[in-house]
């Protein structure tokens, strides 16, 4: 006789499903501002008894409030409930070889205060510990948050980062190998502290964004100083095996092609990365900036053409492969090559199209990220703030 397998639920598995449903609950009253039980029971499809216990947590957390507010219309009315704003504060952080951004955001994912810093490729990363830490205290200050309200930091950095440890295993950006940068800034800032790469936060910033919330998944290109993607599927980031899933701008399209900075030739990012571009244009003319090289061609000069042409072919090669790899039901583009021309941005997505392979076509969105250069920081912040509810369930779920 055939013997049925039951599946027990364990505790994890039952933390792991409280935990995704008070995010919802979370999330749909955030998007809807003010909302009562009754409707958050019909948008999350759940029982009146689940939202009622739900929500009573979260208001023993400080992390909602019922209002003033009550419902209108046939029946008993019933209070509305909205997030409390100033009961958390989260702290994001992103580096690149140019600058430090740093952005503090309230409950609400709003930001409260933003700051920008120049240079970062000289420094050493103690050096950039201590600029953080510094910066960070400004910020704070001249925003009068109180920093016992602050939950968390979160860091940015291109590369691949050990993410639950905290190591920066290999940044070519910032010209850092195997550095502990978390276990360095635990020495000088006291706050649960988060390291990631720069697009999966991104990414993470684009998933929560109002757009996307309703895809299932979305992949995020970013085309910058370097070429890299990233995976969301449902709510959570794909890393692979080392959270190095995505980096696509180390695949090689040229065997015989330019040296990269991997040390393999042919490299895509050497086609289309942007200091690869500024090394090829300023063998033509003098260049500082992308920008240089986008006027150049708007003015009609053959070799900043060529070149505008060929970023536009391998940009769409780009989108076509991640997109045949992954089947996502979205594509967010991003990076300063996006920022540059609007005219480029749309050739790209136009040519991407055109490359794409029909049946993923019909069933696919490839967009412009209206997040802009913000993205990778408020990605972070989010993150840390996301970090902070999830610890702060499970802790309580296991008293």
């Amino acid at each position: 006789m055939m013997k049925l397998r039951v599946k027990v639920v364990g505790k994890k598995d039952q933390n792991f499903i409280k935990r995704e449903n008070t995010n919802l609950i979370l999330d749909l009253i955030q998007t809807h501002g003010l909302i009562s039980r009754a409707e958050l029971a019909k948008l999350a499809k759940m029982s009146p008894t689940s939202i009622s216990r739900i929500v009573s947590s979260l208001i023993a957390m400080g992390l909602i409030q019922e209002t003033n507010e009550f419902t209108t219309g046939v029946g008993r009315r019933a209070t509305k409930l909205r997030l409390n704003p100033e009961a958390a504060f989260s702290v994001g952080v992103a580096l690149d070889e140019k600058q430090i951004s740093l952005m503090i955001i309230n409950l609400l994912g709003k930001p409260v205060a933003t700051k920008t810093i120049d240079r970062v490729r000289e420094k050493q990363p103690e050096e950039i510990v201590l600029v953080i830490h510094q910066e960070m205290k400004s910020l704070l200050n001249d925003a009068g948050v109180n920093d016992q309200y602050i939950t968390g930091v979160c860091v940015a950095i291109p590369g691949i980062i050990h993410h639950e440890d905290g190591i920066v295993y290999k940044s070519a950006q910032l010209g850092w190998d195997n550095v502990a940068f978390r276990e360095m800034l635990e020495q000088v800032i006291h706050y649960p502290i988060h390291i990631d790469n720069e697009l999966n936060l991104q990414a993470y910033a684009e998933k929560l964004s109002a757009n996307n919330k309703t895809s299932e998944s979305i992949v995020v290109i970013g085309f910058g100083s370097g070429v890299g993607s990233a995976l969301i599927e449902g709510d959570e980031i794909y890393r692979g095996s080392i959270n190095a899933a995505g980096e696509i701008g180390h695949t090689v399209v040229t065997p015989n092609g330019p040296l990269c900075t991997c040390g393999n030739f042919g490299c895509l990012q050497t086609y289309i990365a942007e200091s690869f571009l500024l090394e090829e244009a300023n063998k033509h003319h003098p260049v500082e900036r992308m920008e240089d090289i986008v006027r150049y061609a708007e003015e009609e000069k053959n070799w900043a053409m060529n070149m505008i042409n060929r970023v536009i072919t391998y940009a769409a090669i780009t989108i076509n492969n991640s997109v045949c790899v992954s089947n996502p039901e979205k594509v967010i583009l991003t990076g300063s090559l996006m920022e540059q021309s609007e005219a480029i941005s749309k050739e790209i997505i136009r040519e991407a199209k055109n490359k794409l392979w029909s049946p993923l076509n019909d069933f696919l969105s490839i967009e412009i990220s209206t997040l802009g250069e913000q993205g990778v920081v408020m990605g972070a912040a989010m993150f840390s703030q996301r970090e902070h509810i999830n610890q702060l369930f499970f802790e309580k779920a296991s008293v």
